[in-house]
Formats: C-alpha cells, sequence, structure tokens
C-alpha cells in the first residue's frame, strides 16, 4: 500500500529543521541590530594619568647642546593642543618653533640660532595632552645648556592691580639684563613667566646678572610695552642674581599694575541731546573752557551742566533750537578743536504727536520707595527745571494731609523735599499736573509717590581708630561695599579716628590712599618718570555693622 503525505517522523525533523533556521536567523538579526546601536562602554576608572616622557634626545638637563630641535617619547598617543599658545622659551626666539608629531613621538624644532653659554627653559603649559581625556604631561618643563653648566638663579613674586590689590593672572613678568629705559618698548625680555590664578610668577634657570623687571599685560598679544592703554608695572631697583652655580631663590615686593595716565586734553566724545542741548566729554577734567559758535549763535543764554568730575558738560538751549547746522570753535586747557553739527533728526527734532517723550517733563525718584529718616526725598529731571508751584501739591503722612510748598525746593535737574519724617512713617506724595516746569515749557503730568521713611534699627555704628604710616602726609579715606562700590570717602592725616553715626547695617570694608600729591584722589604711575602708583592698603577684615550697635575697630598699619 503507497503511502503518502507525511509521516510523523518526516513532521517532526522538517519542524525542527525549521526552528533552528528560524532560531539562527533570529540570533543574527540581534547580532545587527547591536552592532548597530553604539552605546558608550561602561566599566573601568576614567584615565586621569597624564602622559610621561619616556625618552627625550636631548636629556632633560643637557649639557653643551647645539642641535635644533628636541624630540620627546611618550607613554601614551598624545595630541599638541594650541601648543603654540601655551609654549613660553626663555630666552625667547625670534621665530616660533614648529611642533611635529608621529605616532607616540612630538618633536620641537626651531631656525634660530642658540645663544652660547646660556640655560634654554622650555615650558609647555597645557600643550600636549594625551588623546583621550586631554590629560596635559606630567612634567611641562624641559632644559639644556649650550654651555658646560645649567643656570639655576631663581626669581619668584606675586603680581596685583595697584588700585584694587587683586592678584592678577595671565600678566607677563619679564626680565631684562640690562638697564634701559627703552628695553620694554623695543626688544624682546631675557626671560619672560605668565602668572597663575593667584597671581605668583615663579622664574627659574636664570643667568648670573642683575635684571630690570617689568610686567606687561598686553593688548596685542605681544611682548612689546606699544599701547598706551596696556597694564603694566615694574620694579624700580635692578635685581642682582648671585653664582648661578648655586640656587638661589629670591622673593620679590608685589609687581603692582596700573595704566599709564593719560596726560593729553582732548575732546574725547560730542552729541546731541535732541534738539534742546549739546554735550561734550573730554578726556581730562577741565580747568578752562572757551567755546564759540562759528555761524554767530548767541550762546550766552545756554545753560551749561557740568558732571561731578568736571570732565563733562551738557549745554541746553535756551528754547528748542531748529537749526540746519551749528559749528564750533573749542579751547579747552589750550587744545584746539573745531566741531560741527548737523540739522537734528526727526526723532530728535520735533517729536511725534502722541510719543511718550511728547506727554510732559519726566521726572524720577532716586529712591521711589524708601526715604532715610534723617534724609531727603529727591526727584530728579531730565531737563534744566525752570519754574515750579506746589501751592496745590502736598504730601500724606499717616493719614495727615500736608501741604508741600514749605518742604518742597528745586534746583537746576533736581526737585528736593525736606521733612522731619517719622521713623518708620507711610507716606504718599502727590504732586498735580503742571507743578513743576522745564525751560522747554513742558510741565509734569500728575505724579503720585508711596514711600517708608527708614527706622533707627535699620542702621548701626561704626568707629575706627586707625594709625597709618607717615610716608603720606595725607590719605583718601574710602568706605566700600564688599562688592567694591563706594559709599562714603573723605580726606583724613596719619592718625585719628573716622566715626559713622548712622550707617545702614551689612558689611563694609575700608581702604585708603597714600595721597602724597595731596590732590584727593587716587594717582597712576609713569614708567619713563620712574613714579609708581600712589599706595592703596585695605584693612584686612570685612568689617560688619549690625543693627543698632556701634562696632569699633583698632587699625594699626605697620608696613614691612
Amino acid at each position: 500500500m503507497k503511502k503518502t503525505g507525511l509521516t510523523w517522523k518526516n513532521f517532526a525533523n522538517t519542524l525542527v529543521r525549521k526552528f533552528h533556521n528560524v532560531f539562527f536567523l533570529t540570533l543574527i538579526a540581534l547580532l545587527l541590530v547591536s552592532c548597530a546601536q553604539q552605546v558608550s562602554p561602561t566599566g573601568g576608572p576614567k584615565d586621569t594619568e597624564p602622559p610621561k616622557i619616556l625618552e627625550s634626545s636631548p636629556l632633560n638637563g643637557a649639557l653643551n647642546y647645539t642641535g635644533s630641535s628636541i624630540e620627546l617619547q611618550f607613554d601614551e598617543y598624545v595630541k599638541v593642543n594650541s601648543a603654540n599658545k601655551e609654549l613660553i622659551v626663555t630666552p625667547p626666539f625670534e621665530t616660533p618653533p614648529e611642533f611635529g608629531m608621529r605616532s607616540k613621538k612630538v618633536t620641537l624644532s626651531w631656525t634660530d640660532t642658540l645663544i652660547p653659554n646660556t640655560t634654554y627653559l622650555f615650558q609647555f603649559g597645557k600643550g600636549i595632552v594625551d588623546m583621550n581625556e586631554n590629560n596635559a604631561l606630567d612634567s611641562n618643563l624641559f632644559v639644556f645648556s649650550t654651555g658646560d653648566y645649567l643656570d639655576s638663579f631663581e626669581l619668584k613674586g606675586k603680581v596685583v592691580d595697584a588700585f584694587t590689590s587683586k592678584p592678577l593672572k595671565d600678566v607677563w613678568v619679564m626680565l631684562y639684563p640690562e638697564n634701559e629705559d627703552s628695553l620694554p618698548y623695543k626688544s624682546l625680555p631675557r626671560y619672560f613667566a605668565k602668572t597663575d590664578e593667584q597671581g605668583g610668577y615663579h622664574l627659574r634657570y636664570l643667568s648670573k646678572s642683575d635684571y630690570k623687571v617689568f610686567g606687561l599685560e598686553p593688548v596685542n598679544n605681544g611682548y612689546l610695552f606699544d599701547q598706551p592703554d596696556e597694564v603694566i608695572g615694574f620694579i624700580d631697583e635692578m635685581i642682582p642674581a648671585n653664582n648661578p652655580r648655586d640656587t638661589n631663590a629670591a622673593l620679590l615686593k608685589d609687581l603692582r599694575m596700573f595704566v599709564q595716565e593719560d596726560t593729553l586734553q582732548f575732546l574725547k566724545e560730542y552729541s546731541q541731546i535732541e534738539n534742546k542741548g549739546l554735550a561734550f566729554l573730554f578726556n581730562r577734567p577741565v580747568d578752562t573752557l572757551e567755546i564759540i559758535e562759528l555761524g554767530g549763535t548767541d550762546i550766552s543764554l545756554w545753560t551749561p551742566e557740568w558732571n561731578t568730575f568736571s570732565d563733562s558738560v551738557a549745554y541746553w538751549f535756551d528754547k528748542p533750537l531748529d537749526y540746519d547746522s551749528l559749528k564750533f570753535h573749542l579751547n579747552v586747557d589750550g587744545f584746539i578743536d573745531t566741531v560741527f553739527f548737523r540739522k537734528p533728526s526727526n526723532r530728535m527734532g520735533k517729536l511725534k504727536k502722541g510719543s511718550s517723550k511728547d506727554m510732559g517733563l519726566s521726572l524720577k525718584a532716586v529712591s521711589p520707595s524708601v526715604v532715610n529718616h534723617f534724609g531727603d526725598f529727591r526727584l530728579k529731571s531730565k531737563t534744566p527745571i525752570k519754574s515750579s508751584d506746589f501751592s496745590t501739591s502736598l504730601f500724606i503722612e499717616d493719614g495727615d494731609t500736608l501741604s508741600l510748598s514749605p518742604y518742597a525746593k528745586t534746583y537746576l535737574m533736581d526737585v528736593v523735599i525736606s521733612h522731619q519724617w517719622k521713623q518708620g512713617g507711610k507716606y504718599k506724595l502727590l504732586i498735580t499736573d503742571s507743578s513743576i516746569c522745564d525751560k522747554y515749557s513742558l510741565c509734569n503730568d500728575t505724579l503720585l509717590f508711596s514711600f517708608v521713611a527708614t527706622k533707627k534699627e535699620d542702621f548701626g555704628e561704626l568707629k575706627v581708630n586707625y594709625d597709618l604710616p607717615e610716608q603720606s602726609s595725607q590719605y583718601v579715606w574710602q568706605l566700600l561695599k564688599p562688592d567694591g562700590k563706594l559709599v562714603f570717602e573723605e580726606l583724613v592725616s596719619p592718625k585719628g579716628e573716622v566715626e559713622y553715626k548712622l550707617l545702614p547695617k551689612g558689611k563694609y570694608q575700608v581702604k585708603v590712599i597714600a595721597d602724597q600729591n595731596q590732590n584727593g584722589k587716587w594717582d597712576s604711575g609713569n614708567y619713563l618718570q620712574h613714579k609708581q602708583p600712589e599706595r592703596v592698603y585695605f584693612y584686612d577684615q570685612e568689617i560688619e555693622v549690625r543693627s543698632n550697635w556701634q562696632s569699633e575697630i583698632e587699625w594699626n598699619l605697620k608696613l614691612e
């Protein structure tokens, strides 16, 4: 009898083969998907080890070297990372050296001729790092000598801002073996180093000599003092080196950095104040100013407004002036200049109807929500005030309504309201429409201010008994907030006391300036005149003024 279809055995074998094929294909698919999805490897600590130099040619510390390259063999693959910016070579090369890489080897080559009997120091900084984690090499110093010994004199020090006494980083400290004033202007230094985060520097492997020390924070990334606004510093005397075979680390006094004061007087900026005035900004405080309009315009009725520092003045027209052009002759402290103004544009002249500037005189409170119970409430005007009438204006003191007239006074740009404010009292100030008008016939809209008066508990007292060095017969005394903002300033003698009766509670610092020329301000230095910036000293602790509390401190400043 002929068999048809599958037997149970054949059916079972076929089923097993199909299952194996499906399983095999599924496994391959999973492997392909797994390979396609790249994930970060897990496990194992992060590489924090810096690359190490296994071999070098020449050897670090080699003597009598006359070659033109350095080869460094590392223990792992490395790369150069802004190496030319990081590299410091002393004495410096005139032509920058070049880096080359091959496998785990870095080559540094140069075209300059090496100076005989000289120690060369290469500082790589973070210019050579490993491939994966950018760890910088473990020792970034490499040294060799073209003579038969390594120079070993060292200099250490700190660089600070002359006005704030804060340390400065990334400042070049440069050494010259000659004592000529022109060197920083025209010659590369013999040795140099860059300051760290704390303003510190360390010059090593120096040869025997007496050195001029000069600091530079360059504007153009060079090594020459060739820009007037560059930050500089210098030490007056030459620094001597001892026997170069001896290690002698000298700690220098702080290198105080400053920008030389520009003593030239000139007009820096000038501008139009809409169609109401002109503004002039000068480079220095003005002693004498002569101004003439060359087109014949009479400026005798214009109102001058000088700023606190006497280096800026606004001339307010007697009325809005729709001019085609104005041309001025200026003589400021002997400096002659000519200034030309064109016709004001529409946005500076006639304002569109309904614009915010056309709505009235602009007045803003100096401190809109609080007034010192022993002080005044002040409003500032953007334009000169011509007239005022406070007969209909008033202020409310804890529910009592008072006329404003006996308490308000107007000045050129201010409205001052003087009153015996009640401590903690609540006030509302109402200045009615058109109570104050400027010289251009713009008057105020109705103004309403709500504010409170301070209380005695908001203040404390501070008394400082001080004894300062006799290096100056006069000091500028400054009380500062921790952020450096000036709170009070006065002139004091070298010994005495300063007392503040009503000082807002908070933290303060005290700073004094040795005012040697007695002009009431800090003066910068001048390199060619061998003039150092005036000395600045800070009380070494932060002072806390507490509510309703008298703090008294003793400051006996002794110089080392």
